[in-house]
């Protein structure tokens, strides 16, 4: 979620970066805009209609000076956020959120920000990803609304590796908790609890440079959100592993 997913906490990006309700034009915002509350999930969520956007679910993201950079997927069409509201940018009147950050993305700034739609290898049971529930704790990176940007595309960096044309490398904060959250994995899953643990961050925190952390949610709404995108009531199914016993 903020899976690229937040519920969901505060954004420090810019350090390095169903009840359906009527869809209203934000003071100063030049696009319309969605905006939904998701049974479960605390906040209002915006709905971001034929934007570029980038999709940090089930990407892996790599720490370092307690940032963390996802290698995203870059993708256009219909994405969802915390509405993230803000006053007024330095030099303009008119507040705005997270949609009228990204309109006119990338030519206005060089970046796109990271929203969430789910991705098919979570909602494919053969799919290739899967909710992992983390009760014993660990670390995760918080990448809704993480800046992206979009000179970072058809290079290879030491620190995240190489980047294809239909990528892009967003900026999100990573969390330590030892409260239960969840995080978007790998799947097959795990046949070790250790194995698990690791997707899990449990042994990583802000200090681990170079360490790899998954994308992750203080709750489990990513099926939630899925729903609140497509204008149903009824969660998404999304693929989840469970921790092995031993």
């Amino acid at each position: 979620m903020r899976i690229s997913l937040r519920a969901l906490s505060g954004n420090r990006s810019l350090q390095a970066a169903s009840l359906l309700l009527p869809i209203i034009l934000l003071p100063g915002a030049a696009v319309s805009q969605q905006v939904v509350t998701c049974p479960g999930l605390p906040g209002h969520y915006v709905i971001l209609k034929n934007q570029p956007y980038a999709l940090c679910a089930g990407a892996q993201a790599v720490n370092f000076n307690e940032i963390t950079y996802a290698n995203c997927a870059r993708l256009k069409g219909n994405s969802i956020s915390l509405q993230q509201n803000f006053p007024s940018a330095p030099g303009h009147d008119d507040p705005g959120d997270i949609a009228t950050v990204n309109e006119g993305a990338p030519s206005r700034g060089g970046y796109i920000v990271s929203t969430y739609s789910a991705p098919a290898g979570a909602t494919d049971p053969a799919g290739d990803l899967a909710v992992y529930e983390c009760e014993r704790g660990g670390s995760y990176a918080q990448c809704d609304g993480g800046l992206c940007f979009t000179s970072t595309k058809g290079g290879n960096a030491p620190l995240w590796g190489p980047v294809s044309n239909s990528q892009i490398v967003c900026s999100c904060p990573i969390q330590t908790s030892a409260i239960p959250f969840t995080v978007m994995g790998p799947k097959p899953c795990p046949t070790t609890a250790a194995e698990y643990d690791a997707v899990c961050g449990s042994n990583v925190s802000q200090a681990n440079n170079g360490a790899t952390i998954f994308i992750g949610s203080p709750v489990n709404g990513w099926g939630i959100l899925a729903a609140c995108l497509l204008g149903q009531t009824q969660p998404v199914p999304i693929n989840t592993c469970t921790r092995p016993a031993q």
